[in-house]
């Protein structure tokens, strides 16, 4: 009968710390979140078109507390946007009830935006940015996109929790477009935060 070098339970517990110890990737571990930071004001009005080719403000897309803006590649062509999009929609009333609405925010046109939200049955707002110049200005371009790639333009996945006086009280940016911020982290986030800023 051969007998084990290690007693299932220690052996368990060396592979965990192990694995605890296994080097990151590089790049990884060094990755900061782009655009401005929790606690700074929130550097933009908007001003673009929804889904319905009205023009919309940061001031007017606030609800009771704040907005949530979600940050997105394409409701056409990038199917986790398309995915994270639909599993947002059906948290639309939670986040709207907190006082915080869901607004998207993308690189499609109009018509494109519309397609999406009358096939899905969207119940926030959907902007349009066809030319990315906000996630440009707000420094969360996803730079591995040169001039003249179809996808230039495009933000890092993300989401701001901005309160009514236009401070960022909480943002989650991912470095990759396959992985998309924990809705029921911010939610939970969103029902632990104070009282709001006065409104500017």
């Amino acid at each position: 009968m051969k007998r084990r070098l290690f007693p299932v339970p220690i052996l368990a517990t060396l592979l965990m710390l192990l694995a605890l110890h296994a080097p990151i990737p590089a790049g990884a571990a060094d990755w900061v979140a782009p655009g401005p930071g929790v606690g700074s004001p929130f550097p933009n009005t908007l001003n673009l078109e929804d889904q319905k080719g009205r023009t919309r403000s940061l001031a007017d897309l606030m609800g009771t507390r704040g907005v949530t803006l979600v940050f997105v590649r394409s409701a056409d062509w990038c199917p986790f946007c398309k995915r994270q999009l639909a599993e947002l929609n059906t948290l639309a009333p939670e986040f709207e009830q907190l006082g915080y609405p869901l607004v998207s925010i993308s690189v499609d046109a109009v018509p494109l935006i519309q397609k999406f939200a009358a096939q899905v049955g969207v119940r926030f707002t959907m902007l349009a940015d066809p030319k990315g110049a906000i996630n440009e200005q707000l420094g969360i371009r996803d730079a591995q996109y040169p001039v003249g790639s179809a996808a230039f333009g495009v933000p890092h996945p993300g989401m701001f929790v901005i309160d009514r006086g236009g401070q960022i009280r909480r943002k989650h940016f991912e470095k990759g477009y396959a992985t998309r911020p924990d809705p029921q982290r911010v939610l939970a986030q969103i029902r632990a935060l104070g009282t709001p800023a006065p409104a500017r």
